[in-house]
This record gives structure tokens, C-alpha cells and sequence, in this order.
């Protein structure tokens, strides 16, 4: 049987899948992601400081905050510069406002429908209103979140080496934690919904890696978690994964100590899920799971417990800063050779960024490494094996495909971040 899906729909980019099944067997099944090489990291070379991280953001539209805040945090690490707790937690909240307005979106426009075979959006919100309007107030809100502190929800504008080049307003910060418990409500209905979903059973051992600290859930800070349980330094990691072109794609794929991983939410559930906020730690209960999970599908739920965790955490950090009374405390700092790397969790798993810069603040060298390009080669692996369970259980060639997509979606794929 030959398998051809053209277009997976409900992805950010595009993409598609091709497999042959001969007598229950494999013969190959890849994706074919069909966006071209955007060749950034060769863009960035010979740039100043003061501009990479702003055309950075324009890698994605879905999630510039990270990227935006990750090329900063490199920059950073490159120029010895340790900035205030108060720059932390602004961009902590901006990561949080990501993470929220990027998993509700996946879930209820993306993923949901893949649970009750609805291919028209408007027949899913008929048949969801109320989750619908949740969904809706969720993504607001991690949307004002970024505004708020970015200037604009999308690519911001005031984030920048050391600091901000404007705070935030108090009082737009106060509507937003007086909204908060609202949006924490809807966030926990949401959950609620991917709880009582029937998630398909397929189970595969599958390494994960994210970013663990010791006295959080890791968002925004940490060392990188190993599927040993061991931790290693940014820096180190990036000198051990190894990254690979593949022939005919524009996107590379990545190995730990020759595995292909996962990354995403999923995987922080798995090392973290002991550092969720209490209302988090409930949906968990709740939903029953065992953890580590190694069924891909569980990222789904994985993600509406985060989004709950998110919320709990934006207002502990609304109400931090409202009661510290935010004060220009911008960093002073010299330009000068060297060089650094930084992680942080994007919605779909850690990001990573390197710079090496000269004594004029211009790069010298560049590498970045999307969730994205890690989870591709995990991807195509689990496809294979979920395939071959397909072809045994002797389900339809509709019935395959429409698994298909819905494993795909499952891993929440960027393209565009991942053909950066």
C-alpha cells in the first residue's frame, strides 16, 4: 500500500507525509516538509548586537517571543552581562504569555477535532461553544501578556540587551491580575476537556530532554535535563548533540549520544511535573496518567495541563512585580569579543541559541537549533512504528491517514522554525 498525504493541514507550514507498506512491513515513511531553507543563521553573520535578536523574532510568527528572548540571553552570556531579577521575571512572564497563547491554539483549534473526525472549524465551535469562548479568553490573555510587556504581541519591540527599552505600564499589569483567576477558570475547563478524551494507545521508548531547575518549573532558566536523569550545561549540550542534513529538506535533524529525542511539553511533564503549581498538580491527578509517559499523544494533554500551570505562575509573577514597583534598572555594559549560548522552552521544547561575536558587537558565528529540528528525526521514527501497528490492526487506508495527521499534530511541529 502506498500512502501519499499531500497536505497535513492544522500545522504551522507545510507539509506532508509519504510511506510504502509491503506485507505489514515498513518500507519507508518520511515527512515531506515542503518549506524552502530561509538560510538565518547566514543572515545573521556580520550583524550588529543591537539588531540580530529583532530579526530573529521574524523566524516565527506563532512564537517570536522565545526567539526574541533567547538571542538575547546568548548575547548576554557572550558579554558577561547578568541582568536584574526584575528583567527576569518580565521575561518570564512574556514566556509564559507565549507558552498560553501557543497550547491554546494547538488544542482546540488543532488537535481537537482530531478526536471526533470534524474537519470544518465552524461545525467544532457549534459543537463547542463554551470551550470555544475558553479557548479564545486563554489566547487573549497570553497575548496581552506579551503586549503589555513587549509593546506588541507579536515580535516585540522592547526587550533588549540587559533589559527593556520601556517597562511596562502598572496599571495595565493590575487589569491583567485581576483578570487572571478568570482566565485560570477557563484554563482549568479546557483541561478538563483533553482529560476525558480517548487518546490512542501507542506506546515507544523514546528519550526526553528539556530544561530542569532546581526550585522551578523549568521555563525560562535551567540546565538541560537528560534522559539519563543526568543535567549538563547549555554550552556542553550544544558541544555533544549532533545536527544532520538530511538530503533533499531543508531542515536538519538532531541526536543526543546517537537517540533521537523529544522535546516539548511532554517531556518537561516527564522531568518536572513534581515542580507544577498546585491547581496543575490537580489536573494532573486527574487526568490519571502515568509518568514518564511514553505515548507521543499524551504532548496533547501534556500542554492543557501546562497552560493551567502558566496561568497559576503569571499571577504569582503579576502580583511579585506589582508589589515590587517596577524601576528602570537597565545594565550598563561594554562591547567586547566572545561568546555564549542560551536555552529557554519555546511552547514546542527547548530552544537553543549561540553566538561568537568580534570586539565591533558584530557575529562572527551563529548556530541556532529549533524544537522543531530536534523532534523531526523522533517524528519520522515514531510514524514508522505507528505505521507498522496500523498495518497489523488491518485499518483502512482513511483510517491510517487520518492517524497519521493526528500523530503529526500531536508533536505540534513548527516548520517555519525549523526550515529557519
Amino acid at each position: 500500500m502506498h500512502i501519499k498525504i499531500d497536505h497535513i493541514a492544522k500545522i504551522e507550514g507545510h507539509a506532508g507525509f509519504v510511506a510504502d507498506i509491503a506485507d505489514g512491513k515498513i518500507d519507508k515513511a518520511r515527512l515531506d516538509i515542503q518549506e524552502g531553507a530561509r538560510l538565518l543563521e547566514g543572515i545573521l553573520r556580520s550583524r550588529s548586537i543591537h539588531e540580530v535578536s529583532a530579526i530573529t523574532a521574524r523566524i516565527c510568527g506563532v512564537c517570536p517571543v522565545v526567539h526574541t528572548l533567547t538571542s538575547l540571553k546568548a548575547l548576554e552570556k557572550a558579554l558577561n552581562i547578568k541582568v536584574s531579577e526584575q528583567t527576569i521575571l518580565l521575561r518570564e512572564l512574556m514566556m509564559l504569555g507565549q507558552i498560553i497563547n501557543s497550547h491554546a491554539l494547538h488544542l482546540f483549534f488543532f488537535s481537537l477535532s482530531d478526536f471526533f473526525g470534524i474537519e470544518d472549524d465552524l461545525k467544532l465551535i457549534k459543537k463547542f461553544p463554551g470551550y470555544a469562548k475558553d479557548a479564545l479568553k486563554i489566547r487573549e490573555f497570553g497575548n496581552q501578556l506579551i503586549e503589555v510587556i513587549g509593546g506588541r504581541s507579536i515580535h516585540p519591540l522592547t526587550p533588549q540587551i540587559g533589559g527593556f527599552t520601556k517597562l511596562p505600564d502598572n496599571h495595565k499589569l493590575g487589569i491583567l491580575f485581576n483578570e487572571v483567576d478568570k482566565v485560570l477558570a477557563a484554563g482549568e475547563r479546557l483541561a478538563g476537556l483533553f482529560i476525558k478524551l480517548k487518546y490512542p494507545d501507542f506506546i515507544r521508548s523514546a528519550p526526553y530532554i528539556c530544561l530542569h531547575h532546581a526550585q522551578e518549573y523549568a521555563i525560562y532558566d535551567g540546565l538541560i535535563k537528560l534522559p539519563s536523569e543526568k543535567e549538563m550545561g547549555v554550552e556542553k549540550f550544544l558541544n555533544t548533540v549532533t545536527e544532520r542534513q538530511i538530503r533533499n529538506s531543508a531542515v536538519k535533524q538532531s541526536e543526543y549520544g546517537g537517540q533521537k529525542f523529544m522535546v516539548g511539553a511532554l517531556a518537561r511533564l516527564n522531568h518536572n511535573f513534581h515542580q507544577l503549581n498546585p491547581l496543575a498538580k490537580k489536573t494532573l491527578k486527574l487526568s490519571k496518567i502515568n509518568l514518564p509517559n511514553f505515548n507521543p499523544f499524551y504532548n496533547i494533554l501534556a500542554q492543557a495541563i501546562e497552560i493551567v500551570h502558566c496561568l497559576e505562575e503569571s499571577k504569582l509573577i503579576l502580583h511579585k512585580i506589582l508589589m515590587a514597583n517596577l524601576k528602570p534598572n537597565n545594565i550598563n555594559y561594554s562591547i567586547k569579543a566572545g561568546a555564549g549560548a542560551a536555552a529557554i522552552e519555546a511552547p514546542r521544547g527547548t530552544l537553543y541559541y549561540y553566538y561568537k561575536i568580534n570586539d565591533d558587537g558584530l557575529v562572527e558565528e551563529c548556530n541556532i537549533i529549533t524544537p522543531t529540528a530536534q523532534n523531526v528525526a523522533r517524528l519520522e521514527e515514531d510514524l514508522k512504528e505507528y505505521l507498522s501497528e496500523l498495518a497489523n490492526k488491518k485499518t483502512t487506508k482513511k483510517e491510517t491517514e487520518n492517524k497519521i495527521k493526528m500523530l503529526v499534530r500531536a508533536y505540534d511541529p513548527c516548520l517555519t522554525c525549523a526550515t529557519h
